[in-house]
């Protein structure tokens, strides 16, 4: 009768294969970024829909609001368009990558 498999009584050194894709790492990325963005939109446009404010403080408190609702929104599209920048490199530098290779 054959002898039974034991298992190694040791782990090997080599790193288990990892599956992590950067290109869809940075699609998720910002495609999550993209719906912030719309966040962001809505919450402007909701802001422009308010009341008119009836005293100066509400006036002053509704101007806070609009241009940190306006700052965010913006600072936001700079990002996307910077995402959509690094995704289309990228695109760009796989297909150059990819090409190089017999």
């Amino acid at each position: 009768m054959r002898s039974h498999r034991h298992p190694r009584t040791s782990v090997s050194n080599q790193p288990a294969p990892d599956n992590f894709d950067p290109a869809a790492a940075l699609e998720s990325l910002h495609t999550e970024i993209v719906d912030i963005e719309a966040l962001a939109h809505a919450a402007g446009e909701a802001v422009t829909r308010l009341p008119r404010p009836a005293d100066p403080e509400q006036r002053r408190n509704l101007a806070r609001i609009y241009t940190l609702v306006t700052k965010l929104a913006s600072e936001i599209s700079t990002t996307v368009s910077h995402g959509d920048d690094l995704i289309a490199a990228l695109g760009s530098h796989l297909a150059s990558g990819k090409m190089a290779k017999p």
